[in-house]
C-alpha cells in the first residue's frame, strides 16, 4: 500500500510537452499510460466520464469500481491510481494554463469541483451521460483533427464541459464543512495563498499581510463567506495534506511533520489529534 515516495505526475507524461490539454478513451489509458496504475500525485487536473466496463480508480481516500455512469475529478496536490479494463468512457486531462488563457474570468478554482476536500466523483442520470458522451465525442474529433485554430474550439468545450458538472449535485458536496461558493476577491486570493504556503505559514497574520488587510478584517470575511476563521481554513488545509501522506507514504510520524514544517514532532502530533480527535498513528492504524 504504501510508497516512501510517491511519483508526481505533470502534464508532459500524456502530451511530451507539445500541449497543455490531452484527451483519449480510457480504455487506452492502462495500456498506453501504464505509470498511472500506481500511486501518483496529479500535478494536473483531470476528468474521466465513465459509462460502463471494468475499472478500478482512488482519489485520496476514495476507491471506485465498475460503477456505471459515473464521472470522476482529479485535480493538481490528489493522490490517484487508476486503472480500466474493458471499459468505456473518456478522459480529459489539462493544465490551468490551458484554460486561463482564454477565460481569465472563470478561474478553475472557481468551481466546487476542484475545490481541496470536495468529494471527487459523482453519478451522472442517463440524459445528462448521453448529452456529456455527444459533446466528448465532438471534442475528441476536434482533438484529433489538424484545424489549425483547435484550441480554440476545445477550450470552448472545455468551459461547457464544466459547467455542465456543475448540474452533478455530488460534485459540489465538501468533505471539509461548511459548503460555500467563494464570491469575494480577497477570500478567493487567501484559500489561493493558503494552498502555496501553508506547510510554512500556519498563522493568518502571514496571509493578511500578502493581502494587505488586517488579520480582523481577514477572519471577518472569511466568516462571511465560509463560516470559519481564517486560522480554520489553513489548519483544515494542513490536515488534508497530513491525512494524504499518512495514507499514501510510508513516512513516519516524524517526516510527516517534517514534511509539513512543524517545529517539533509532538506539535504536529497535538495539532493532529486536536483537529481529528485521534492521533496520527491511531488514524493511519484506522485506515489500514
Amino acid at each position: 500500500m504504501f510508497n516512501h515516495n510517491i511519483r508526481s505526475c505533470s502534464i508532459s507524461y500524456f502530451t511530451q510537452r507539445n500541449s497543455s490539454l490531452f484527451m483519449t478513451n480510457v480504455s487506452d489509458i492502462s495500456y498506453n499510460f501504464p505509470l498511472l496504475i500506481h500511486n501518483f500525485v496529479a500535478q494536473f487536473y483531470m476528468f474521466l466520464v465513465l459509462s460502463d466496463g471494468e475499472y478500478e480508480v482512488s482519489v485520496n481516500e476514495f476507491t471506485l469500481s465498475n460503477q456505471d455512469q459515473t464521472i470522476i475529478i482529479i485535480k493538481p496536490g490528489d493522490y490517484a491510481q487508476l486503472q480500466f479494463n474493458q471499459c468505456s468512457g473518456y478522459a480529459v486531462v489539462f493544465d490551468d494554463s490551458f484554460f486561463s488563457q482564454r477565460y481569465h474570468e472563470n478561474n478553475l478554482r472557481l468551481f466546487d469541483f476542484f475545490q481541496p476536500g470536495a468529494l471527487p466523483y459523482g453519478r451522472l442520470g442517463r440524459d445528462h451521460l448521453l448529452k456529456l458522451k455527444s459533446m466528448l465525442e465532438f471534442m475528441l474529433d476536434e482533438y484529433q483533427s489538424s484545424n489549425g485554430h483547435k484550441e480554440t474550439v476545445l477550450r470552448s468545450y472545455l468551459n461547457i464541459l464544466l459547467f455542465s458538472f456543475k448540474q452533478v449535485e455530488t460534485l459540489s458536496v465538501s468533505l471539509t464543512k461548511p459548503v460555500a461558493k467563494m464570491v469575494n476577491e480577497k477570500v478567493f486570493e487567501f484559500v489561493t495563498l493558503v494552498d502555496e504556503y501553508y506547510k510554512e505559514a500556519k498563522t493568518p497574520s502571514f496571509y493578511a499581510d500578502k493581502l494587505c488587510v488586517t488579520p480582523n478584517y481577514l477572519n471577518k470575511l472569511c466568516k462571511q463567506e465560509r463560516g470559519v476563521t481564517a486560522g480554520h481554513i489553513v489548519r483544515q488545509r494542513i490536515m488534508i495534506e497530513a491525512k494524504r501522506l499518512l495514507r499514501f507514504t510510508s513516512f513516519t510520524i516524524k517526516e510527516v511533520a517534517n514534511e509539513l514544517c512543524f517545529d517539533s514532532t509532538s506539535y504536529f502530533v497535538t495539532f493532529f489529534k486536536k483537529f481529528e480527535g485521534k492521533t496520527p498513528e491511531e488514524y493511519r492504524k484506522y485506515i489500514v
